[in-house]
């Protein structure tokens, strides 16, 4: 925010004063909410997820799934790697693993998901889809495939290339 003075003549102390002290409140103030470059990136990539999953939420709620988007993360896994265990699921999708546990026992009232056993580990489950789970991914893979084109419309392949390229350089920063 700035308020630019320039060339306006103004008469009376009072209104000079009030108009300085604003000017300078607002020079605070900008000086005070300054990010680094850093600080930008991060908060424009959580503010772009958090907006992904509202949009997913919206599409879903639109076409009567009853499903959050970390659920869906859940099923896809499953889908990708049937028999995988809670553990795996927790780390390919950076949960802790009590709240896989909470979304499994609730995927399984849905009768979506199932849980058997893994052989020489009696604590450990391997979890698979149900059929009604596999007609659920029949279903949503295709949307949200769309949602996920809907989202980089309208980048070149260039730039998505260059944003994997980035994307992937500061995960590995991370490590």
């Amino acid at each position: 925010m700035q308020f630019i003075l320039a060339k306006k003549e103004v008469s009376h102390p009072c209104i000079c004063v009030t108009l300085f002290r604003i000017f300078v409140d607002i020079s605070i103030f900008d000086m005070k909410t300054e990010k680094s470059t850093e600080e930008q990136c991060f908060e424009l990539l959580e503010r772009t997820v958090r907006r992904y999953k509202k949009f997913i939420q919206g599409e879903f709620s639109k076409r009567g799934i009853e499903l959050s988007g970390e659920q869906w993360s859940v099923i896809q896994q499953v889908y990708e790697k049937p028999g995988i265990s809670q553990t795996e699921i927790a780390e390919s999708i950076y949960k802790d693993p009590a709240s896989i546990t909470r979304m499994i026992d609730l995927l399984e009232k849905k009768e979506l998901l199932v849980r058997g056993s893994i052989k020489d580990d009696r604590r450990a489950f391997s979890i698979s889809l149900t059929n009604e789970g596999l007609k659920y991914v029949e279903e949503i893979l295709p949307l949200t495939s769309e949602m996920r084109k809907f989202g980089m419309r309208s980048l070149s392949a260039t730039e998505l290339a260059a944003f994997i390229k980035v994307l992937n350089r500061i995960y590995d920063n991370l490590e």
